[in-house]
């Protein structure tokens, strides 16, 4: 369900449609208008308009260097998960390996205890 919910970024009212929480809403609102104080106080003379676009491109290039992050972190998971199943069979393996040899052994000494 779509909430509304009224904010304030830089002291205008703007208002959102948001199936997140108020409280999160609210969050994002604030973080968005601490990145343009931040523009604003590094360029003095800038526009609100500019300081909002260099505050996007500044959240932007965080958001894309998120999702390489965890880009890089799923194929690692993978690689991981892989190598762990991979494992797992030669494990099996030998130990199917070390029951056969186990009771050929085993045939070996009756067989030899017989002669």
């Amino acid at each position: 369900m779509e909430n509304v919910y009224t904010v304030k970024i830089y002291g205008y009212e703007i208002t959102l449609y948001s199936t997140e929480t108020e409280e999160y809403t609210r969050k994002i609102a604030a973080a968005v208008e601490e990145k343009i104080k931040e523009q604003t106080d590094a360029n003095p003379s800038a526009s609100l308009t500019k300081a909002s676009i260099l505050a996007l491109m500044e959240l932007y290039d965080q958001l894309i260097k998120l999702q390489v992050g965890a880009d890089n972190m799923r194929l690692q998971l993978k690689d991981y998960l892989d190598d762990t199943t991979k494992a797992i069979a030669e494990r099996d393996e030998a130990r199917r390996t070390a029951e056969k040899l186990r009771d050929e052994l085993l045939a070996l000494k009756i067989d030899l205890s017989n002669k």
